[in-house]
């Protein structure tokens, strides 16, 4: 069965990509505990979805990233932890580049100290001409990651649009 590492896997993203495709072996890398929470609730009383092992860390700590990458083993990483709140990106553009880009290049790292096959990073449409700190910081992880890309290790990308009541959606 092949391990499926995501990066922020309790959020909206992860969450939606472990239900519709259950017959993979899940590992969640997240900070956000209360979420945790509720997906492991959701593993263990839901027969549609999957058992997930979850791993409390931040993406900014690369020497946790690499303990994690490297026990698990993924077959597959899904990068979808970021700070994703325009207003609060604009707010805190430290932050965001620290998670965003920073978190980002650590995940390349630990993908390519792992062997990971695949890793396959969450954008979003604001990485297009991008006017605003969230925009910029997902256009860096696009760039870090096409300039990662080889034939051992393969980095790509998809952007996800606006989704009403996602996480970072106005609705």
């Amino acid at each position: 069965m092949k391990r499926v590492l995501i990066t922020g896997g309790a959020g909206t993203v992860g969450t939606a990509f472990m239900k519709r495709y259950p017959d993979y072996e899940y590992y969640n890398v997240s900070r956000n505990e209360e979420q945790i929470a509720n997906l492991k609730a959701q593993s263990f009383y839901s027969n549609d979805f999957p058992e997930v092992k979850n791993y409390i860390a931040d993406i900014r700590s690369l020497e946790t990233l690499i303990t994690i990458f490297n026990k698990v083993k993924p077959d597959v990483v899904i990068h979808a932890a970021a700070m994703k709140h325009v207003n609060l990106a604009e707010e805190n553009p430290t932050t965001a580049s620290t998670v965003n880009v920073v978190g980002s290049l650590n995940v390349i790292k630990a993908s390519i100290a792992a062997e990971v096959p695949l890793t396959i990073g969450i954008s979003t449409d604001k990485a297009c001409s991008p006017d605003n700190t969230y925009g910029y910081t997902k256009k860096i992880m696009e760039q870090l990651f096409f300039e990662n890309h080889t034939t051992k290790n393969k980095f790509v990308c998809t952007r996800f649009a606006n989704v009403a009541n996602s996480n970072g959606s106005v609705i």
